[in-house]
């Protein structure tokens, strides 16, 4: 039977890399996301990759939402095997110009998102009775802290440890559900770009400390997401993964 991979914010970067990695090893793949344009892109590059999926546009930080699409999952697929709660939120000022609207918008993309995934992911893998694994995409920023990203840090730092409380929950259930939490270091994809561009500066920028001096891409997060959805991680459980390159060793 093929494996069911639930992939959050699927529509660019690290989401849709993990997407097509995990539809590469064989999972169909279920894209959500609120851009459908950029949704039905990441289905072609499936498809195009020999893999299934389908897409379901919905927004990842209201509930209401989040029901809907597991009622759906549910009564369409006889598995949940993998969810990678890969949507989210960035931006890096100051604390002292930092608003509490703006810390508050980021919390709710980047914390309540995954809170709420974690709690639906748990609840379709019960209901189907999937032995399944639940990867929260955290950050370096969630173990350790950068200057003029507090909010950013704060956030990340609730996932990495909200995901520790998370497998304790899910390895009481029957069958046993892995939650896990996958802290990039500073990664090239269009997150990193937007905010300060694509250029040789921005790279470097981007191995700066770096222990292995290169540029770590979206591929290098799926690769591991898929490592952690698949049965090759079945003893790994509330763990926050390092993909870094080596800056957080230093």
């Amino acid at each position: 039977m093929t494996k069911t991979a639930i992939v959050t914010g699927a529509t660019s970067g690290i989401g849709r890399a993990a997407a097509l990695r995990l539809a590469r090893a064989g999972f169909h793949i279920i894209a959500t996301g609120r851009n459908p344009e950029r949704g039905a892109e990441t289905v072609r590059q499936v498809q195009a990759a020999s893999g299934t999926a389908e897409f379901h546009s919905f927004d990842v930080t209201r509930e209401s939402d989040w029901a809907a699409f597991a009622d759906t999952v549910t009564a369409t697929h006889a598995s949940v095997d993998a969810l990678i709660n890969s949507a989210g939120s960035f931006f890096s000022k100051p604390l002292p110009d930092t608003s509490l609207e703006q810390f508050r918008a980021l919390w709710t993309a980047d914390v309540e998102s995954v809170v709420l995934g974690t709690k639906y992911g748990l609840r379709m893998m019960r209901d189907t009775k999937s032995a399944g694994s639940i990867v929260n995409i955290s950050s370096l920023a969630g173990l350790i802290g950068l200057d003029d990203c507090a909010a950013y840090c704060a956030a990340k730092a609730a996932v990495t440890h909200f995901s520790r409380v998370a497998a304790l929950e899910g390895a009481q259930m029957e069958p046993r559900v892995r939650v896990n939490s996958l802290n990039p270091g500073v990664i090239y994809t269009e997150m990193i770009t937007g905010a300060y561009g694509d250029s040789d500066e921005v790279k470097a920028f981007v191995m700066d400390g770096n222990a292995l001096q290169r540029v770590g891409t979206a591929e290098d997060i799926a690769s591991a997401a898929t490592f952690l959805a698949s049965a090759a991680s079945r003893m790994v459980t509330g763990t926050a993964m390092l993909v870094d390159g080596g800056r957080g060793a230093d």
